[in-house]
């Protein structure tokens, strides 16, 4: 599994780590604008229990690669907590 920005018909944007043979999201969190500079991290369903979700292929509109220092602050936060080599910054 790798982490991956989706983008839902809803427009929603969820950052997770994606897995494509089974159509899963793993600890899915929508990106919120915080500031101009800045996003946070929501839950996506914030009542839910559970860590993987199964998403429909007609509900995703695409997934991207997020950069590194998304993929950064992800890992740091919901993650292994490894950052990626190259860039030290985190969002914000």
């Amino acid at each position: 599994m790798s982490i991956k920005v989706l983008r839902l018909v809803t427009s929603e944007e969820l950052i997770g780590k994606w897995n494509p043979e089974k159509c899963s999201i793993h600890n899915p969190v929508v990106m919120v604008p915080v500031s101009k500079d800045k996003i946070g991290f929501q839950p996506w369903i914030t009542l839910g229990e559970d860590e993987e979700i199964f998403l429909k292929d007609q509900h995703i509109m695409t997934i991207v690669t997020p950069d590194i220092k998304l993929q950064n602050e992800y890992n740091r936060v919901f993650g292994s907590g490894i950052i990626i080599p190259g860039d030290e910054g985190i969002i914000g």
